[in-house]
């Protein structure tokens, strides 16, 4: 007897019912995003392997499933010692959406409004709570170089979440260029900052002496005030860092406002860094006070479409964690009142007699779910099968011929 063979690791099949609750959460975010005007797209989960490895990613191009070159030119790689590798699976939907515009955008409206909710690779270590396969349910406007696309984006993920039942949001925001001028305000000029906001993202979760500890050699003291400034920033403080610090700061302060009037929580985090180095402006995320984790975030990446021959486009994103937000869902949300019947027969004559019949009846009850199957030998076990994926009602074959006049 062959071996049973197991879902790689860190990838997940999903049962039904788990599998239709995943699918009714994604198509209700989908939904709130078409409401404003978002259009659904699709790209290859494989993309070209010097698209991924763009330098812009930071620590995600370290974790991309690379695939072979195939065939001939796969000997051709071996024997001449070059890369053996050509395409990889996707690790965000923000790379292939740059891709996808430079490659369609005489096609496309400007601005341009995307909605992607497909799933993504990363090769990293399995653990609790983290996969390497994921979905992520992106958002982003290109075209747009106002502070409306941050609004924008941030009031549709609210939107969606809250129709999901998640209330209580906070969007916490910051903005790259005004970390910049804060961070060589403090250490002085770096030709790359990237390495300081990767040890001040480490805040949420790590002490701040262990971060001071990693900011060391730029000087202790130096890191110290650092942190201290990072721990304490108003907007008003950081205005006068510089006066390009002031531009920076009042639209943050727009942005803030916008989403104020509109309804939603917001606040200015000076130590919000987003790990990814593409972000070029504003970067947000949405917090919950049920979860010491982000639910969504996402920022401004101006000009990621010239990477693949496009022109340069301001370029905003949002995107809404699908797996986190799964686990907050309240099941009950998506409980239906319209009943599911499970027709069991006991012969094939049986069967395609009711499968006739039931398409009318499938007409008289359009709400409601009519499935003709085969009993099982074991119909306790197929009876309380067909209970957990909510069916309620069971008719015999026999019973729903006679029913219906036949």
């Amino acid at each position: 007897m062959p071996r049973r063979v197991q879902a790689v690791r860190g990838m997940r099949d999903f049962v039904p019912p788990e599998a239709a609750f995943r699918h009714q959460v994604a198509e209700t975010i989908g939904e709130v995003y078409r409401c404003y005007g978002f259009e659904p797209i699709e790209t290859p989960a494989l993309e070209d392997l010097a698209a991924l490895l763009g330098g812009h990613a930071g620590e995600n191009e370290r974790l991309v499933f690379k695939v072979l070159r195939r065939g001939q030119k796969l000997e051709d790689a071996l024997a001449g010692g070059a890369e053996l590798a050509d395409a990889g699976l996707r690790f965000d939907l923000t790379v292939p959406l740059a891709r996808f515009v430079a490659n369609h955008w005489n096609e496309l409206p400007m601005p341009f409004k995307a909605a992607h909710i497909a799933p993504v690779w990363r090769a990293e270590r399995p653990q609790q709570g983290r996969f390497r396969e994921f979905v992520q349910c992106d958002i982003d406007i290109v075209g747009e170089p106002s502070v409306a696309a941050e609004v924008e984006l941030c009031s549709a993920g609210l939107d969606a979440l809250a129709g999901l039942g998640i209330r209580g949001c906070t969007v916490r925001l910051n903005d790259r260029r005004l970390l910049r001028e804060v961070v060589e305000a403090h250490l002085g000029h770096l030709d790359d900052p990237y390495p300081v906001y990767v040890a001040l993202d480490k805040l949420d979760s790590s002490p701040a002496g262990s971060v001071a500890k990693e900011l060391s050699p730029y000087g202790e003291d130096k890191a110290s005030a650092l942190l201290e400034w990072v721990a304490e920033a108003d907007l008003a403080s950081a205005a006068a860092i510089s006066e390009h610090a002031a531009e920076v700061a009042g639209a943050l302060g727009s942005t803030l406002d916008a989403l104020a009037a509109a309804g939603h929580s917001a606040r200015f985090d000076p130590a919000l860094v987003r790990g990814i180095a593409y972000y070029t402006g504003q970067i947000f995320e949405v917090a919950h006070p049920e979860v010491g984790y982000s639910l969504a975030g996402g920022g401004r990446y101006d000009s990621m479409t010239a990477r693949f021959g496009g022109p340069e486009l301001p370029m905003c994103g949002f995107s809404i964690g699908f797996e986190r937000v799964c686990d907050l869902v309240d099941r009950a949300l998506f409980a239906s009142g319209a009943p599911k019947v499970a027709v069991t027969c006991n012969s094939e004559q049986q069967l395609l007699a009711c499968l006739a019949l039931a398409r009318s009846a499938r007409e008289a009850r359009p709400a409601s779910t009519l499935s003709v199957l085969r009993r099982a030998r074991n119909f306790h076990k197929q009876r309380a099968d067909l209970e957990r994926l909510g069916y309620s009602q069971f008719v015999d074959g026999q019973d729903f011929i006679e029913a219906s006049g036949r």
